[in-house]
């Protein structure tokens, strides 16, 4: 901005020179044109020839002059055309760049203020926009908020409405497998060590196991114990379910490994389905556990019979009366591991221990009576097949087709035995 004075201070004085000069040239007076000297007064007449040559010499005097301004005029344009035409467009540039510049500021100007204005539009689009999101987002997160409270609750009143019902549901599949499990053992404690069933004992062993099983279907949260597992299997035992007797009696056991009761019932189910070699593993489990216990020993010998190694069948007999030598069913099975072994005489000994220490034993006559008919004395097997028979008269059916009592078959006392008993 200060270099702008010492710019226009020469060209003015330039200007100024240029101005004295044009007012010279303006200022010098047209050349003077010498007159002739008039005639006297009264000269004599100009004739027509002197008029014409005046005329043409005035006419080429005004010729001249003219000639002599326009040649001063040509040379001041000459001298100072370039001059003016110099000072006219620095005249214009000056009258050009103020306005150039003021168009330039002024479209700068604009420009600033259109982005000025297009970044504040932008701006407060940008802030209204978050505004309007962070106070949406409140209104969400404040309502939502509000529904997951609302929701938690109904899901907390919701669950202890149903751990409620679950409770009372579970109390009473609990109450009710506590009933089935007590009626199951007062039902199994009426029968005997023959393992008769009577018909109506029967049936409602049957209900009472379709009801656990039930329950153990639909309720999954009801705990059966070893206990529980171990006298539906002997429901199922005595109901002739040999397969689900042996499940119930491993479940069982998979709860208490030590529970030699199991054992040993699980050694009579798979006894009584034929798995005679599964059997005298459970019999020696419970024997490595309770080696005094003889029913360990006895059901291994009725495992070993049934298998046919009478001899290994007479040693754990010998071991269950050594353990308790007052229970009939020893001796009885051991009496008749001696009639496979064609040992008579001993088998007569020791079915006749068993009737002292149990008079009323009817399977002791049926094996007495097979002693009998194996040494070729029909009337004396006869005779205590009878006494077998009227103590259990559903050993007529077993007698239809024991092959121990084959030499017997074609003797009428023994037909007319078999119709009295049909």
């Amino acid at each position: 901005m200060r270099k702008i004075p010492v710019i226009l201070s020469p060209l003015a004085v330039f200007l100024l020179g240029v101005q004295g000069a044009m007012a010279q040239i303006e200022a010098l007076p047209p050349p003077e044109i010498q007159a002739a000297p008039l005639p006297a007064p009264e000269p004599p007449p100009i004739l027509p020839a002197q008029q014409e040559t005046i005329r043409q010499l005035i006419e080429t005097e005004i010729q001249e002059s003219r000639d002599i301004s326009d040649r001063i005029h040509d040379e001041v344009n000459d001298t100072f055309g370039w001059t003016i035409g110099l000072v006219n467009l620095l005249i214009a540039v000056l009258i050009a760049i103020p306005v150039g510049t003021g168009f330039v500021f002024w479209w700068l100007r604009q420009s600033v203020i259109d982005r000025l204005v297009s970044d504040l539009k932008r701006q407060f689009q940008e802030e209204t926009e978050v505004m309007v999101k962070q106070q949406l987002e409140a209104a969400v997160a404040q309502k939502l908020q509000a529904q997951i409270a609302a929701f938690e609750q109904e899901i907390t009143q919701l669950r202890q409405e149903f751990e409620q019902r679950l409770d009372y549901l579970y109390r009473d599949a609990e109450n009710d497998k506590t009933h089935i499990v007590r009626e199951l053992e007062q039902l199994l404690s009426a029968v005997g060590q023959d393992e008769r069933v009577p018909a109506p004992i029967g049936r409602r062993l049957q209900e009472l196991t379709d009801q656990l099983e039930t329950l153990k279907s639909e309720q999954s949260g009801v705990d059966f114990s070893a206990h529980d597992y171990l006298k539906e299997g002997d429901a199922f035992y005595y109901g002739r379910r040999y397969e689900d007797a042996i499940s119930s009696y491993r479940s069982a056991l998979q709860l208490d490994a030590d529970l030699v009761e199991a054992w040993l019932s699980l050694a009579k189910a798979l006894r009584q389905s034929g798995q005679y070699s599964d059997a005298i593993m459970a019999n020696e489990e419970a024997i490595r556990r309770q080696p005094e216990n003889p029913w360990g020993w006895f059901g291994k010998g009725y495992a070993l019979l049934g298998l046919r190694q009478y001899d290994a069948a007479l040693q754990s007999y010998e071991a269950a009366i050594q353990a308790e030598p007052n229970h009939s069913t020893f001796w009885k099975h051991k009496g008749y591991a001696l009639i496979k072994l064609n040992r008579y005489g001993e088998a007569l000994d020791h079915l006749d221990k068993a009737l002292r220490i149990n008079p009323d034993s009817a399977e002791t006559y049926y094996w007495k009576a097979a002693c009998y008919a194996a040494q070729n004395q029909p009337e004396m097997a006869i005779d205590h097949l009878q006494e077998a028979l009227r103590r259990r008269s559903d050993l007529g059916k077993r007698l239809r087709t024991d092959p121990d009592f084959g030499t017997l078959q074609r003797l009428e006392g023994f037909q007319q035995l078999l119709l009295a008993h049909v």
